[in-house]
């Protein structure tokens, strides 16, 4: 079954178990991703996640509907990561001074607020990705209307065709966006 992501808040708050296990299925493997860039350690990056699946759904009462899931799920992550990483940080017979400096760069990073630049830059990666696979012309019509700020009159005149031209060059760039970076999207 395909749950909508507006839909997906009040159902796994209802309870729903099917809703969360498709939630669980879409985001288990970026969540992990997450994680473990931060504590470089699989085994503690799976338990992590884990357990923050496990939070969000026991605590799934006090969500808001207004939200989507993610980014309470990343929130629990975060703060999870911030804990491990403050335990293996003092805890100085098993870790080495460079390891320390690499956890504590890492816990640094974390409470600054910057952790979601791995997800944006991952995001952005994509959407270059998707931007380079457009065809010249309507890579050419989306740039001028989305980066340039041009009207589709203008890009139209520009370019010699007619106003529908160009807004089938942009619905076709968007349609493209839409299924390229679905995964981010839900």
């Amino acid at each position: 079954m395909k749950y909508k992501p507006e839909n997906l808040v009040a159902l796994v708050k209802s309870g729903d178990r099917r809703a969360f296990d498709h939630f669980y299925g879409m985001e288990h493997k970026k969540a992990f991703f997450y994680s473990f860039n931060y504590v470089h350690n699989r085994e503690i990056a799976e338990d992590i996640v884990q357990d923050s699946f496990a939070s969000l759904w026991v605590n799934r009462d006090s969500l808001d509907t207004a939200y989507p899931l993610q980014p309470y799920l990343y929130s629990i992550i975060r703060n999870r990561s911030i804990n491990i990483l403050k335990r293996l940080a003092l805890d100085q017979k098993i870790m080495s001074e460079i390891t320390k400096r690499e956890h504590r760069a890492n816990l640094a990073a974390l409470t600054d607020d910057s952790a979601d630049t791995l997800v944006r830059s991952q995001l952005e990666e994509f959407i270059n990705k998707a931007y380079l696979e457009l065809p010249p012309k309507i890579c050419s019509s989306f740039s001028d209307s989305r980066i340039r700020g041009m009207t589709y009159q203008e890009i139209a005149d520009k370019k010699g065709v007619s106003v529908k031209v160009i807004e089938y060059h942009i619905t076709q760039a968007l349609k493209h966006f839409k299924i390229k970076l679905k995964d981010f999207l839900e």
